[in-house]
């Protein structure tokens, strides 16, 4: 009776998704989108990621725009929300590759979120662990925060 106990708990835990601190009660988000990687090379270092939000039947679509990830890593969102305001957080699918492209790439990706205007919506990105878990050097970076009218 213990190892089909023992197996459900792995599988839980091996389904959870590997979110920074402050992070553990944030939601996926069902309706996100990731545009095909912009191959030309990377964000040029004097273009900044930028976000936009607006107010969307049903609750709030979040963009971000230049988000750089590494050439053909797929990413996802998570969300979370006090009511008043919504925080987005984009991250690779894999936070541990084994190996990685030698390149990055811009990326716009767009999210749904269920929550009703008004409300002050934040972006981060987020990039993976490989060369190590330093979670230093692994914070979620702030793109920007938009107030929804």
């Amino acid at each position: 009776m213990t190892r089909p106990i023992i197996a459900a708990i792995m599988l839980l835990t091996a389904c959870r998704a590997d979110l920074p601190d402050g992070w553990d009660e944030a939601v996926a988000v069902d309706d996100f989108t990731q545009d095909e990687c912009d191959d030309t090379g990377g964000t040029p270092p004097d273009v900044e990621a930028t976000m936009d939000a607006y107010e969307d039947e049903p609750g709030v679509r979040v963009m971000g725009e230049d988000l750089s990830f590494r050439c053909s890593q797929d990413v996802e969102g998570f969300y979370k929300s006090d009511g008043e305001s919504v925080e987005v957080l984009v991250q690779p699918v894999n936070m541990n590759p084994r190996s990685v492209t030698k390149c990055d790439c811009s990326y716009h990706v767009e999210a749904g979120i269920p929550e009703e205007a008004p409300i002050k919506v934040s972006l981060y990105r987020r990039g993976d662990h490989y060369g190590g878990d330093d979670p230093a050097t692994n914070l979620p970076t702030l793109i920007g925060t938009i107030e929804v009218p």
